[in-house]
């Protein structure tokens, strides 16, 4: 990740959610699917890398148009929002040309000479419309979209700086229960990265009951991400199932590190796990039967 490099792409799917877009026009019934649905680029100033998509339109007779959005995080859960307006090149220094086939365009990408690295993020916005339209009535236009992810680095050295927010798990917690937390990490850079890491439960006698990688997401420049376990393979939230009879001072152990393994970020908090249920149930009963003990007995005279 730390070495100087001229060109590189990736395609992956993420958990990124593929944007839609829409207007009025005729009504009609279509499905479309893009590949690939989510590309990084990273680029060298000066340099140039070309990605194709492609397009499946169902639908009769379709008119399908490609155009290029600015696009930035909408929360936390990797969701993103579209600007409904086409991207205005003249304010990036970076230029994207647009060829090809409308369902199967290629995007030319040339970064320009700068001293700072950066981020540019992209949606591809595919609609599609009858290839008569007509005005008697008017409905949703399908669309959907690629994002198209872009560094532009003139070290080849991705700054890191992440920090843990709302890693706050409650003081006590009842054993009968499941513990979840949803920490966040927050990116304070305005470079994409993809951290790794570790969810521990450990016991207090020091031992680890329960260990799993956290899922890779990525975290956009500027934004932050809930933090999520992987569990075959798939995205799951950090929870442990505790034992009724796990009671004490329990630590919850979070790790992040890059994908090249350096340690980033590693904090821990102390949870009590207790019966609290039980402990509610039994105070009741003793309240009630102190009351009961404590009312005078009445004797009846003869």
């Amino acid at each position: 990740m730390h070495k100087k490099f001229s060109l590189l792409i990736i395609v992956v799917t993420l958990s990124l959610c593929h944007g839609t877009f829409t207007s009025k026009v005729q009504a009609q019934s279509t499905t479309l699917s893009v590949s690939p649905p989510v590309v990084e680029i990273m680029l060298a100033p000066g340099k140039s890398a070309t990605q194709t998509f492609n397009l499946k339109a169902e639908g009769d007779n379709l008119r399908i148009t490609p155009t290029l959005h600015l696009i930035k995080p909408s929360d936390s859960f990797g969701h993103t929002l579209i600007d409904p307006n086409p991207l205005n090149q003249s304010s990036l220094p970076l230029t994207v040309n647009i060829s090809g086939p409308s369902t199967s365009p290629t995007l030319t990408f040339e970064a320009a000479t700068t001293d700072v690295p950066a981020d540019y993020y992209l949606a591809l916005v595919f609609t599609s419309a009858p290839g008569e339209p007509t005005l008697e009535s008017s409905a949703t236009l399908p669309g959907i979209s690629a994002l198209i992810l872009v560094t532009v680095n003139p070290s080849g050295v991705i700054p890191i700086d992440l920090s843990l927010e709302d890693f706050s798990p409650p003081l006590y917690h009842d054993s009968w229960l499941s513990l979840t937390i949803s920490p966040q990490l927050k990116n304070n850079t305005g470079i994409m990265i993809r951290p790794e890491g570790k969810f521990e439960i450990i016991s207090p006698t020091g031992k680890t009951l329960l260990s799993r990688s956290l899922y890779p997401n990525l975290v956009l420049g500027h934004s932050t991400r809930t933090l999520q376990s992987m569990v075959d393979d798939l995205p799951s939230t950090l929870t442990w199932n505790p034992k009724w009879s796990n009671i004490g001072p329990y630590r919850v152990r979070l790790t992040i590190n890059t994908l090249g393994g350096t340690k980033i970020v590693e904090t821990e908090k102390t949870i009590w796990i207790l019966p609290l249920r039980l402990l509610i149930t039994l105070i009741a009963i003793s309240i009630v039967v102190l009351t009961l003990l404590s009312k005078p007995t009445k004797f009846k005279r003869v």
